[in-house]
Parts: C-alpha cells; structure tokens; sequence
C-alpha cells in the first residue's frame, strides 16, 4: 500500500529545497538587472541582514541599502556558487552558498567572493529570505579591465627588455642572425653618424662598425619602461661599453632610447637612438 502521507513529506521537502535556492537566485537577479521589486520579492517584511558592521532589519530597508550600494552605472554579476541546502522543517531550509561578486564602475570596480548564510520560509511555493549573513573572504578594488591592461604593460616591459638585453648580447658576440632578431623589418637606428633605415640597412651599419678584432662588452643599466600603448613601450637605458684589443683600450658610455613593439608574443626594437656622452682611450685618462 502507498504511503501516502510519507510521499507527501518528501514531496514537501524537495519542494522546500528547490524554493530556497530559486529565492537566492531571485536575489541574484534584482540586484544584477536593478529589478528592485523582484530583489525586495527574495525577502520577507521583516527580514535580516547581517554583514561585518552592520545589520539591517526589513525588506524595504534592505533594498533601500543595496540600492545605495549598487548605482545604476555599475555593471555587477553576483554569482551563486556550491549552493547547499539543509531542510530544517516543513517550509523551512537554511541555504550556505559562496558568493562570486564583481562590479564594474567608474572608481568602484571590485571583485571579491565570500559565504552566504540564508534562512528561507516557503509559502506556496515561493521562497523568501528571512535572514541573510555575508561573511567576506576577499575583496580585491580593481577591474578585470583594468587587471587585464596592467599585466599588458609589465608583460610588454618584460619583452622590451629581454630585446635589449637580446641586441646587447649579439653585439658582444658579433652574431649577425641574433642581432636581426631584434629589430622589426622597418627598424630604423640613429646615431650620430645619421639614421640607418630597414632592418637590413642597420644588420650592414653594425658589420661594418663591429669589424675591428676587439674584445666587446655592453652593459644595460638603470633601465625604464614607459607603456605607450597596447603592446609598445618606451625603453630608457644607460650603457657602459669597453672595448680591448692590442692597440685599443677603450672606455665609454651613454644612452640608449628604444621604441620596443610585442609581435606574436616577441619583443623588438622598432626605433633605437643612440648618444654617446664619453669614448676615451683609458691608456691616455678619460677623465680629461
């Protein structure tokens, strides 16, 4: 013979279950889409709402807080997350879920997750919000927008450096190959000899200027970065150079400015200026 008295209590429960998630959601909801109806609908008349320094007892003020605390500019997601819901009675649950929020907003934007604690009453169905307790876990101020931006610069500075240091390297070891790999095909270097246009062109200008049999040494200082848009940087750099051999004892330094460009994740030199501040032969002082 059917229990009927039993499926109706397991009825009960399931349906009680399923209301008080759907409740959370509706909360959800109101307060992405500014729906301030249905968000007060999620709650009870004389609901609670428990967050570190505060407490707010009714709907309407619960609203009336959250309408505060969301403008209309913002652009939010409230993202339910591991709902667990526990039957405490009939038309009674308590819901434990976390929270993934995210808001977007000029001098809001945040991301951040935490845990929802809610006890939610069914009536016909329909579940409503007796009392809710944030409990925050991390709040990071900041968009992804704008995390997305800023790891573009510091990648690109990465990538503007190792150029340099890369150029650096195949003008000490006169490797022609790995020289041409750090200039883009329109490079363009200026000395005080003039400008050199194409990669081609400067690849020639460093044969011919590197052809003296001496022992060569680069050395990258102080160098810094200045984002110029996405993928390009400005890279400011002291240089310190010697150059040994036979009859050759040379000293010297100066400046190097590049315009770097990223292509297909690979840094290279697009423009590179040169100035020279001091070349002095160390055998005769050069500091004179």
């Amino acid at each position: 013979m059917t229990d009927i008295a039993g499926l109706a209590e397991r009825l009960e429960r399931l349906e009680t279950l399923e209301a008080a998630r759907e409740c959370l959601y509706r909360y959800a909801d109101g307060a992405d889409s500014r729906d301030w109806a249905l968000l007060a609908s999620a709650f009870a008349p004389d609901a609670v709402m428990v967050m570190p320094g505060a407490e707010v007892i009714g709907a309407a003020a619960i609203v009336d807080g959250l309408r505060g605390m969301l403008p209309a500019e913002f652009i939010t997601r409230h993202l339910i997350v591991n709902p667990r819901a526990e039957y405490t009675g009939p038309g009674r649950a308590r819901v434990r879920s976390t929270i993934y929020y995210a808001h977007e907003g000029t001098g809001f934007e945040a991301t951040g997750w935490g845990d929802y604690i809610d006890d939610v009453t069914v009536a016909d169905g329909v579940g409503v919000i007796t009392r809710k307790e944030f409990i925050p876990a991390q709040h990071l101020p900041g968009s992804h927008a704008r995390a997305a931006a800023r790891l573009d610069d510091l990648e690109t500075a990465e990538l503007a450096r190792e150029a340099s240091w890369r150029y650096a390297t195949a003008v000490d070891t006169l490797d022609f190959d790995l020289l041409a790999s750090a200039f883009t095909d329109d490079a363009v270097l200026v000395t005080r000899k003039g400008p050199r246009e194409g990669r081609d062109a400067v690849v020639d200008y460093y044969r011919t200027a590197l052809a003296d049999p001496v022992a060569r040494k680069h050395f990258l200082v102080n160098q810094k970065v200045t984002a110029t848009g996405a993928g390009t940087a400005l890279l400011e750099s002291y240089f310190l150079y010697t150059y040994a051999g036979d009859d050759t004892a040379i000293l010297g330094w100066g400046n190097y400015i590049d315009r770097v460009r990223v292509i297909d994740g690979v840094g290279y030199i697009e423009e590179k200026r040169i100035s020279i501040d001091v070349h002095s032969d160390i055998r005769e002082g050069w500091a004179t």
